[in-house]
Parts: C-alpha cells; sequence; structure tokens
C-alpha cells in the first residue's frame, strides 16, 4: 500500500482502465459501467472529455503496481446530495484498504485546490464508505434524502488542515 499514488487519466494507463471499466461489466453494475464504457469505445475521446459535471471536478486514477484500481473525482465547489468528492474502487480490489487510500489521497489533492471543509455523502446502506469517511476523520453531520437518487444519504464533513 505504501507505493499507492493518484494520476491524472493518461494513455499510459489504458489497458489497466479498460480491465477497470470491463470489472463493472462483470459484476452488472450498470452505474459505474455506463460512466467508464465510453472508455472502451474510444479511449482518446474519452481522456479528452472527462465528464465535468456541474462545477469544475478533477479527476484522479488511484494507481498501485502500474494497476489502475480505483477513481476519484474532486469536484472544487460542493454539490448538493454528492458533496466534493466520490470515489469508486474496482470490484476486483475492494476490502483490501484501496477505499481509506483513495480518500485519503484525494484529501490531500482538496487541500492544494483549496477546499477547507470537504463534503462527503454516502448512501446509508454503504456501510464500507461510511467507514472509509470516519477513518478519514469525516464527521456526520446528518442524513438528507436524494430525490434525484431516491434514496437516503448520509452527510459528512472533514475539515482540512495545512499542517
Amino acid at each position: 500500500m505504501k507505493d499507492l499514488f493518484l494520476i491524472e487519466p493518461n494513455k499510459e494507463y489504458q489497458k489497466s482502465f479498460e480491465n477497470y471499466a470491463l470489472a463493472y461489466r462483470k459484476i452488472n453494475d450498470e452505474h459505474y459501467f455506463n460512466k467508464y464504457k465510453r472508455a472502451l469505445e474510444n479511449f482518446q475521446d474519452y481522456l479528452k472529455d472527462l465528464p465535468q459535471g456541474e462545477v469544475i471536478t478533477s479527476t484522479f486514477w488511484l494507481i498501485d503496481k502500474k494497476e489502475v484500481v480505483g477513481v476519484v473525482r474532486i469536484r472544487h465547489q460542493e454539490i448538493e446530495c454528492a458533496g466534493h468528492i466520490g470515489y469508486d474502487i474496482s470490484p476486483d480490489c475492494r476490502n483490501r484498504g484501496y477505499g481509506f487510500q483513495i480518500l485519503k489521497l484525494a484529501l490531500e489533492k482538496a487541500i492544494k485546490i483549496g477546499i477547507e471543509e470537504v463534503i462527503l455523502t454516502c448512501n446509508i446502506d454503504n456501510i464500507a464508505s461510511k467507514k472509509i469517511i470516519e477513518k478519514n476523520k469525516g464527521k456526520l453531520l446528518g442524513t438528507i434524502f436524494d430525490e434525484e437518487e431516491n434514496e437516503y444519504m448520509y452527510k459528512f464533513s472533514i475539515i482540512l488542515t495545512t499542517n
């Protein structure tokens, strides 16, 4: 785990990222597969047109031993019901500590972006994500309802310090 790092999406990791996307298809996770399938169709276009959403978003891949094991999106402004940071770990790499590490590294990037208080959300049924956020010093602010996704979410805050 000591050699993990975040990198901006790039051609060097194309094959690994394609395998990452296919791991979601293998478990029939349409949400994440649909998010990444454009990379399988035209990788250059995928890199050029990384989804931005409503606010400026920085996307990074979590790399371990030259393999993409996770993706994190850092939104430069909070999005209602989504917060500042969203991440996912390959289904093939879950329950190995990557979730904690990707959020920890993303918080370091958030400091550089200038975010002082990171807001995070997770589905109330996502116990693993809740634990990851809490382990990264997330303080539970309460429960919110995401009308678009029709689900209840936990909302957390992490105060960032530069020391």
